[in-house]
């Protein structure tokens, strides 16, 4: 009997050794679909702030880091949703946003690196600036998914397969977000924050789907249509959670509109 229970205790321990060298680490698939699960929520507004309404214009984007021209409306309309979320802002549709600035004259309001001119966009108070600074997504090297993909890839001058249709190949993603809050009417910057999201998991911990790869010296791997926002929303919730605190002590001391 006590030969058995010591083989049982040596097998239990054995057991816990091999789960503790298993447990999953930051870039498991569960961790992610965790961290998914939080964008978009955001910590309660302090007690008697005063909601402002703001625009979200168009982002600007750097084409010379990966990012493509067309995701200037998919970014601003994903900075829109996560700014209703923070319970902080009244947000004014894009497209709405774009009207208003037509009619008053004042299409040329916005650009990255200045106010092009100030001057009081009725019905708005601030505008949200924002900007893609890079956007790449990329076979990782650490992929176990090599050899028998369809995809051949060079890593380091030679030639590896990546298995872009294995939900479990691993991708790195890396995606740079800057935000600026700007009283239009002063050009005064109320809050800047910037995010340079980087993350290495599976195709299927991302919930995007791969093409296939581009033909430029890059090696981006091509995203299903849509698929660029679902990065792009992870990237911008970054920026904006950053920025809140910020904001909040802003707001906290901005006299009441009469």
């Amino acid at each position: 009997m006590k030969t058995k229970t010591s083989s049982l205790l040596a097998v239990f321990g054995l057991s816990l050794l091999v789960v503790g060298c298993q447990a999953p680490g930051p870039t498991s698939s569960a961790s992610q679909s965790q961290m998914t699960n939080q964008v978009g929520q955001y910590p309660a507004p302090p007690s008697g702030i005063q909601r402002v309404r703001v625009g979200v214009p168009m982002f600007q984007v750097d084409t010379r880091q990966g990012a493509v021209e067309g995701m200037n409306v998919v970014a601003a309309d994903q900075a829109t949703t996560l700014l209703m979320n923070t319970g902080r802002f009244g947000v004014i549709e894009r497209s709405q946003l774009e009207q208003l600035l037509k009619e008053q004259e004042l299409e040329g309001i916005v650009r990255w690196d200045e106010m092009a001119e100030m001057g009081e966009v009725r019905g708005v108070d601030y505008l949200l600036i924002g900007r893609v600074t890079s956007f790449r997504v990329q076979a990782s090297q650490s992929s176990s998914n090599f050899g028998i993909g369809r995809t051949q890839i060079p890593f380091g001058g030679a030639l590896g397969a990546f298995d872009f249709s294995n939900r479990n190949s691993r991708i790195d993603v890396e995606c740079g977000i800057d935000l600026r809050l700007v009283d239009p009417s002063t050009g005064e910057i109320v809050s800047a924050q910037f995010s340079e999201y980087t993350r290495t998991d599976s195709i299927g911990g991302f919930n995007v789907q791969v093409l296939g790869v581009s033909t430029g010296a890059d090696a981006n791997l091509q995203l299903q249509e849509g698929d660029e926002g679902r990065i792009l929303r992870l990237a911008i919730d970054d920026a904006i959670y950053k920025m809140l605190p910020q904001v909040d002590n802003y707001l906290l001391t901005r006299t009441p509109a009469e």
